[in-house]
């Protein structure tokens, strides 16, 4: 057993023998002394019976709080009250944050099997951490084991943890997100999250490393990530290997940064600052402040382009880099319920299988009654059902909620209703400027259809190096003869085009 890693009570170890021998000795007492003695952070607990088998492992955000409620069992569980007939020792680890913990509650379910956790063992409707079974292999989550091939860890006792631990490793190993090779590089390649392979095959030795890495922390039973990360590196520098220890070293510095971010403690000064987010809890009556909240507006010009935007919101301030743009696909015409019920699917798609990473507590639709119905179907059908959903109109400024029947009027002076609008408008603008691009792109299109010697292909280049028209009349023939697929004369046509035509 892991037994540098399992913590019992303090000062208990020699104590606990000698009070087993005794007469009269009651284990629950003994049990409840350790209990009292649990740390308040995240981790996972091992119940164990007399004779040391272990016969339940759980994972908690607050180790003292949830064991402290099998002691009450209020919801008179059966299984509880048989499961705590017989346990009478305690172990746990303590893990940096909760995500930490759902992982290694895994590992050590499968590394030990224990009788009361096979429920967890059998049923199919928990989510597992899949690797695929590619030639680059990605990492998201699944419910069900349909590829042979692929390597599958858990299953897991809470989806929306798994969410943020599949974005966690993404971010960590820049393992690819897409879920087909595109043809060029995409943002997550710019930004340091993707080794890129789609367009650069040699790195394939260097991408099987880093999934050698997720398998092995998968698999591994470290408490933590971190943990992980600083045993690499400290093996990397003791065989001299300094370029592996470095590059573990900047992951560890990495995930600081990112937990400090996600997952650090509230202070009373970050908490005033958030008074706009307190109102929205407290009025729309949601159990949780909504710290990450995502607003999802559609865009069309008569039926035409049509565009839908997503725009991120953390603690109060646009998170820039979690914006997203869709161009919708399904839908013609104008209709708006099809559009938000398309743009929304995807983006949740994107979460459960890791292309998208700001997970949201709070999402906002741009619309009223109906377009509330619709996204709340659509979080329904993907999973989402528990995910905070508002809509607010623009007629009077109408927010509606799944939570509360009929419509919340707002003061006018709101903090909570200025942030909302904040957000939409913000939304709003986004969409709209990506409607302008596209509609540009359509012009250039156009003009590239009259040109001799473009077809299909060299105008999907075009459209793809150049963002308007007038960026395209300004670039010179060495440039456009440089390009991939060009070559010279077909460059000359095109700037003689916009040059000497007219």
């Amino acid at each position: 057993m892991m037994t540098e890693k399992l913590n019992a009570s303090p000062s208990m170890g020699a104590d606990v023998s000698s009070k087993k021998s005794g007469a009269g000795f009651d284990p629950s007492s003994l049990f409840r002394e350790k209990v009292d003695r649990l740390p308040w952070t995240p981790g996972i607990y091992l119940m164990k019976s007399a004779d040391g088998q272990i016969l339940y492992i759980g994972k908690a955000r607050s180790l003292r709080k949830r064991v402290r409620s099998y002691l009450s069992n209020r919801a008179g569980l059966p299984k509880i009250t048989i499961l705590m007939d017989r346990v009478t020792d305690l172990d746990y680890v303590e893990t940096p944050t909760e995500v930490d913990a759902l992982l290694l509650e895994a590992q050590m379910i499968q590394r030990y099997k224990p009788r009361y956790n096979k429920e967890l063992k059998d049923d199919k409707s928990y989510p597992l951490l899949k690797i695929t079974h590619e030639q680059f292999p990605r990492i998201h989550m699944t419910r069900n084991k349909t590829d042979p091939k692929a390597a599958y860890y858990g299953p897991y006792t809470d989806a929306k943890l798994l969410r943020e631990a599949v974005t966690l490793i993404n971010t960590l190993f820049p393992l690819r997100k897409c879920q087909r090779l595109p043809k060029t590089a995409c943002l997550y390649y710019h930004i340091g999250q993707c080794l890129a392979p789609c367009i650069k095959p040699q790195v394939k030795s260097d991408y099987d490393r880093l999934v050698d890495e997720v398998k092995n922390f998968l698999w591994g039973g470290k408490k933590s990530l971190v943990d992980y990360l600083d045993e690499r590196m400290q093996e990397a520098a003791r065989q001299l290997r300094f370029e592996d220890a470095q590059y573990f070293k900047e992951q560890i510095e990495a995930l600081g940064r990112l937990r400090k971010k996600r997952f650090s403690l509230k202070t009373k000064e970050a908490a005033i600052s958030l008074s706009a987010t307190m109102e929205l809890k407290k009025i729309l009556k949601m159990e949780r402040v909504p710290e990450k909240i995502v607003c999802l507006d559609v865009s069309n010009i008569h039926g035409q382009e049509a565009v839908a935007s997503k725009v991120s919101f953390y603690r109060e301030l646009p998170d820039k880099l979690e914006y997203r743009r869709y161009k919708i696909k399904t839908v013609t015409g104008m209709n708006d319920y099809a559009m938000i019920r398309e743009a929304l699917s995807r983006m949740l798609v994107g979460l459960k299988e890791g292309r998208e990473t700001f997970i949201p507590d709070l999402i906002m639709i741009d619309g009223g009654k109906g377009h509330l119905n619709v996204a709340q179907s659509v979080l329904k059908s993907e999973g989402f059902e528990n995910t905070e959903l508002i809509a607010l109109a623009k007629r009077l400024e109408m927010v509606y909620s799944t939570r509360i029947r009929g419509a919340v009027m707002f003061e006018r002076e709101s903090r909570a209703l200025h942030l909302l609008q904040k957000i939409r408008d913000e939304s709003h603008r986004f969409a709209i400027a990506y409607y302008h691009v596209l509609k540009e792109k359509s012009l250039t299109r156009s003009v590239l259809d009259t040109i001799p010697g473009i077809g299909d292909r060299r105008k999907r280049l075009l459209l793809e190096q150049f963002n308007s028209l007038e960026e395209l009349k300004r670039a010179g023939v060495e440039q456009l003869a440089g390009l991939t697929g060009m070559n010279r004369p077909i460059a000359r046509k095109v700037w003689d085009y916009f040059h000497h035509q007219r």
